[in-house]
């Protein structure tokens, strides 16, 4: 009999990435690690990219790619520093009210 899983979200989400390349795949799981599959990640991209052992230019770029292709959503920013969340194609889930980003005072 097979083990069932502690993680049954994660081991969907691992399978619905399966066809994204290795770095893409790294991103979304720190996203999903850090962030579960509703809270937006408060880390630059260079403390992310340090985290999985990739430069940040290489970060960045597959994170703009995975926001277009719907695995990540922009939820807000910090000055200039952009935050993001598991998107659609990642949870599974429909989102029903988009996020928008918090007015800047």
């Amino acid at each position: 009999m097979p083990r069932q899983s502690p993680y049954p979200e994660l081991d969907a989400l691992q399978e619905r990435m399966s066809e994204l390349p290795h770095l893409k795949q790294n991103v979304v799981m720190t996203y999903a690690i850090l962030g579960g599959l509703e809270h937006s990640v408060e880390h630059t991209a260079a403390e992310l990219a340090r985290r999985i052992g990739v430069p940040a230019p290489h970060f960045s770029r597959a994170r703009r790619e995975l926001v277009a292709d719907g695995w990540l959503e922009y939820t807000h920013h910090e000055g200039q520093v952009k935050f993001f969340r598991l998107g659609e194609k990642a949870t599974g889930r429909e989102v029903v009210v988009p996020l928008r980003s918090r007015p800047t005072a």
